[in-house]
């Protein structure tokens, strides 16, 4: 389905980002794996195989995200399909907040998609079907405590991707919503594997489906937003969290 396709993926190296980056390769195409971790990096490049083009990059620095673009210019010259995915998050407490946790959420998660728009553009208008994919959250919607600093950052993103559809024609933007998945952001937040497991303990009765998410649930929503028998999709913005926004009780 996306043979010879290019594809850039930021947050590349793991979860989400990793797992799409797997299957957008098994259907063909190359993909642009873009992280900060140089390790996990190396750790693609070798489950991947040569179809997956590492590129160290912070998302938060637009001199970065100008040479990853020089980069798959020089290359490729083109781009079809440009995921926003890397992110971050940790609690905060609003009557302890530092400005630094407002940059550390907002610089990844909002700055870095913006920027990455902006130099991708000219390359994305040289593809036949040029895709923009936002990940925001389902924290978007809902609201959990000492989570606000992160979850405004999400809503941030899925109001972008509504005007990226009004200033981008011919360029499609579309946003998802994770749920609950398991991927390595909880660790990252500071969470032992332990109190990850509690917390999905605590919301698994809540979710319908009867399980939590894995990437590959949110992988496979991504390469059908970005396919061809997408082309009529324009500014969505679709839950994946197996109907917990509408489960019974959110209880969190």
């Amino acid at each position: 389905m996306f043979k010879d396709y290019i594809v850039v993926i930021t947050g590349a190296a793991s979860g989400i980002g990793l797992e799409t980056a797997g299957q957008f390769i098994r259907q063909g195409a190359t993909v642009v794996g873009a992280d900060m971790d140089e390790k996990a990096l190396g750790e693609a490049v070798n489950l991947l195989g040569d179809r997956f083009i590492s590129q160290r990059c912070d998302v938060s620095v637009e001199k970065e995200i100008a040479s990853l673009a020089e980069g798959v210019e020089n290359r490729f010259g083109r781009l079809d399909i440009l995921v926003n995915n890397a992110g971050r998050g940790r609690f905060v407490v609003p009557e302890a907040m530092e400005e630094e946790d407002f940059y550390y959420h907002y610089e990844v998660l909002v700055k870095g998609p913006m920027l990455l728009v902006k130099h991708f553009i000219p390359l994305l208008r040289k593809s036949s079907n040029p895709s923009i994919l936002n990940v925001s959250s389902t924290a978007a919607r809902h609201e959990y405590s000492n989570h606000f600093v992160y979850s405004t950052a999400k809503s941030a993103v899925e109001k972008f991707t509504y005007h990226l559809v009004r200033d981008l024609p011919g360029i499609r933007a579309n946003t998802i919503l994770p749920g609950w998945v398991d991927t390595p952001i909880y660790d990252k937040a500071g969470l032992s594997r332990e109190e990850i497991e509690a917390v999905f303990g605590s919301v698994l009765p809540k979710i319908p489906c009867g399980r939590v998410g894995t990437p590959e649930d949110i992988a496979n929503c991504i390469l059908f937003l970005s396919s061809e028998k997408a082309s009529y999709i324009n500014g969505a913005c679709v839950v994946i969290d197996g109907g917990y926004l509408r489960g019974p009780d959110w209880g969190i």
